[in-house]
């Protein structure tokens, strides 16, 4: 009977232990499958990163064009012949669309995500379900927003069809030089586009900072992609921004008198005292600064002089000096 008991025992444990090797090397499997699939969000990540700085660029490159027309500075060579779109704004639809294509792999396999990686997915959700949900709200918006105005000229301009065909008649020269609709079309239009920058920024920061969590979290020794590397600010620039400036010319009224940029520890933040502000600035490249969660941002115009320029969406621009 002893002996019988003992073989019993022993049978048990061995299945015991089967069963806790088996366990262990499903875990590993299950944790090299979720390390795997980080890693696809992680190139995901470094797409969508670069294409945001791309939407970003081309959207400070159209507010100086809207500007000009907003302002009547346009001219005619600002127009030429042809199929060069010149300073004509509002039928392009610039959209930012992020990769899922690695999150959607993970919530496919959300279940079998071991405890160790639990922290990352609340990061996860707010990129690809909150940002990602007002992106898709605004790129749908603008897309919108393009058809209207490409249907209105179509309908309501017959040199629209020339234009096609590469000619511009003097009609065109007026419309998009003089025309009070195009103007307020162009205005709607950059609106749009400001909005789909925004959030375009706002994933690109929270990306850039995912991307580092995940590092961590898998214990990867991989170099981070140049793309992901945000240009440096030296000592120059941080001294050239640095202080407080009086506005010189802005669009509206409504622009604040006097701005201060503070340098806090390795941060830069903008202040307007009088009304109880302090926003985070964030570097974008050269003399450029991101108001974080805000539709504006800080271009140094004349770096030697502390000469700057600002704009914020629906405000238009103003323009600052640095005080000595």
């Amino acid at each position: 009977m002893r002996y019988a008991v003992g073989e019993i025992v022993l049978v048990v444990i061995g299945i015991l232990i089967a069963l806790q090797i088996n366990n262990w090397n499903q875990q590993q499997i299950n944790d090299a499958k979720i390390t795997s699939i980080l890693k696809e969000i992680q190139q995901d990540l470094v797409i969508d990163v670069e294409r945001s700085k791309q939407v970003f660029d081309r959207f400070i490159g159209d507010c100086t064009i809207e500007d000009s027309i907003l302002n009547n500075k346009s001219t005619r060579n600002d127009y030429p012949s042809g199929h060069k779109i010149g300073h004509r704004l509002g039928y392009s639809s610039v959209d930012f669309v992020i990769n899922t294509s690695g999150y959607d792999n993970l919530a496919r396999n959300i279940d079998n995500v071991p405890e160790k990686y639990q922290p990352i997915l609340k990061d996860l959700k707010n990129l690809y379900v909150t940002i990602k949900t007002s992106i898709d709200i605004s790129n749908s918006r603008i897309t919108e927003t393009v058809k209207k105005n490409i249907d209105y000229i179509s309908n309501q301009h017959g040199f629209f069809l020339q234009k096609r065909r590469g000619m511009v008649t003097e009609a065109a020269f007026n419309y998009y030089l003089n025309d009070p609709h195009y103007k307020n079309m162009v205005h709607s239009y950059m609106m749009d586009r400001g909005s789909t920058a925004l959030f375009s920024q706002r994933f690109r920061f929270k990306a850039l900072e995912t991307y580092g969590k995940i590092q961590e979290l898998i214990e990867s020794t991989d170099s981070i992609p140049k793309t992901l590397d945000l240009e440096p600010m030296t000592q120059t620039t941080l001294n050239t921004i640095v202080g407080t400036y009086k506005i010189m010319d802005s669009s509206l009224a409504v622009w604040h008198k006097e701005i201060k940029i503070s340098n806090e520890g390795k941060e830069l933040h903008f202040i307007i005292k009088e009304d109880d502000i302090d926003i985070k600035l964030e570097h974008h490249k050269g003399y450029i600064f991101i108001l974080m969660d805000t539709p504006a941002f800080i271009s140094v115009n004349t770096p030697s002089k502390g000469n700057l320029s600002m704009r914020r969406l629906g405000l238009g621009y103003a323009t600052y000096i640095k005080e000595e």
